[in-house]
């Protein structure tokens, strides 16, 4: 499908959500590019413009998809998400993800069989229409034979969990009075924080919160599977998920002062 508001990626090569190698391109040899080497995870990315709400701390300034290579094709996706509602960005990532791969099976080859589809990693769901729309793109993928479909999103507020469906989703969260709230309205908080006291679980204003292992075991999200796989346990847990700032704007980010971890 031609690149409009959301591109479909058949294979990331996202060094966080799976296994990369860098490889030397022989247009520019000082430079070298990554490769996934697998298990291997499709991802979408959708215009933050049409569909991320203000309320996200990060859309203006720090978010990581607005720096680095990633940068020009989310440019492009806001461009082309002019005149668009992000409940209609929303309905084209749904349609992407069911022509994905032609409509038949989704390739064997992620960590647990099919492989696993991280949804927008730029971007966002835009109402409740639009998170029932990928619900039901997340049912088609599976029963193709695809493997766990996850995201974040920064409208626990506006949107219920259930009408994410199959989803596992987390809530995004800058704060633990946030985080809390989420856990009330029965999603799994993804808190980001400026630093991690612990690389174990740990206590922060009376919430339990586990870093990324991603971030500090150097695992990659398909290896690791707490936000593929565990939301069930989190949540019963009254677990949050800990995310270190990063990104090359991470700086321009202004984050509440949290009471110290105990």
């Amino acid at each position: 499908m031609t690149l409009g508001a959301v591109h479909f990626v058949p294979k990331a090569f996202d060094r966080k959500l799976s296994p990369i190698e860098w490889a030397d391109d022989p247009k520019r040899p000082a430079r070298p590019h990554p490769r996934a080497v697998g298990p291997f995870v499709s991802t979408t990315y959708a215009s933050i413009d049409a569909t991320c709400p203000s309320a996200c701390r990060f859309k203006q300034a720090g978010c990581y998809v607005r720096a680095g290579f990633t940068r020009p094709r989310s440019l492009l996706l806001d461009r082309n998400a002019r005149g668009l509602s992000g409940t209609q960005v929303n309905e084209a990532e749904a349609d992407h993800i069911r022509y994905a791969f032609d409509g038949g099976t989704i390739p064997q080859d992620g960590a647990r069989g099919g492989r696993d589809l991280r949804l927008h990693a730029g971007g966002d769901v835009a109402s409740t229409r639009g998170a029932k729309a990928l619900s039901g793109a997340a049912e088609d993928w599976k029963r193709r034979g695809g493997g766990s479909v996850w995201t974040f999103t920064h409208r626990w507020r506006q949107v219920a969990r259930h009408s994410f469906g199959a989803i596992s989703v987390l809530a995004s969260c800058e704060s633990t009075e946030d985080a809390k709230r989420a856990q009330q309205r029965g999603y799994v908080p993804a808190l980001v924080l400026r630093s991690f006291p612990s690389e174990r679980a740990f206590d922060l204003d009376g919430l339990r919160v586990i870093p990324c292992p991603a971030e500090t075991r150097g695992t990659t999200c398909v290896q690791c599977r707490l936000c593929l796989d565990r939301e069930q346990h989190l949540r019963a847990s009254k677990s949050a998920i800990g995310f270190a700032l990063h990104g090359r704007q991470a700086a321009q980010v202004r984050l509440p002062v949290l009471r110290g971890a105990a």
